[in-house]
């Protein structure tokens, strides 16, 4: 009996696990997702390249420090992220790159007044030499209300 049991369970199919790459830029994607929801400037220098650059509604932003400098000052400014939320998330890995597109959701208060935003994004990785993957380029583009 036992032993009909454990071929039973040696030859029951087993679900596949995500891939170790997509797996790894999926848990980047979620740490960057939360140092922006928690304006943490510090946290998202961590995972995102020197030489990172953005584009959002036609306004290129290049280099690490003007993609966080506006961060901080939200912060500063008691800015509130109450909702960040990335959806219908997809990665594809070309190697030592990757991209993640998804859609977002977002909702903040700034100064009293409430603003909402969702739409596409999409974030290119890169694989280090040390093998960590890190934040290279972000294009987000609005719904339109």
């Amino acid at each position: 009996m036992v032993t009909l049991l454990l071929a039973l369970l040696a030859t029951a199919p087993q679900p596949s696990p995500t891939p170790e790459p997509e797996r790894l830029i999926a848990v980047a994607l979620e740490d960057a997702r939360k140092a922006e929801q928690f304006l943490d400037a510090e946290a998202m220098r961590e995972l995102i390249a020197a030489s990172f650059t953005s584009v959002e509604e036609g306004a290129r932003l290049g280099g690490a420090f003007a993609f966080l400098e506006p961060l901080r000052r939200q912060r500063s400014r008691g800015v509130v992220v109450h909702e960040l939320a990335f959806e219908n998330v997809m990665i594809a890995v070309y190697g030592a790159s990757a991209i993640a597109s998804y859609t977002y959701v977002k909702g903040w208060r700034d100064g009293g007044r409430r603003h909402h935003s969702r739409g596409w994004s999409s974030d290119v990785f890169e694989r280090r030499d040390d093998g960590v993957w890190i934040l290279v380029h972000r294009h987000r583009s609005h719904l339109q209300p």
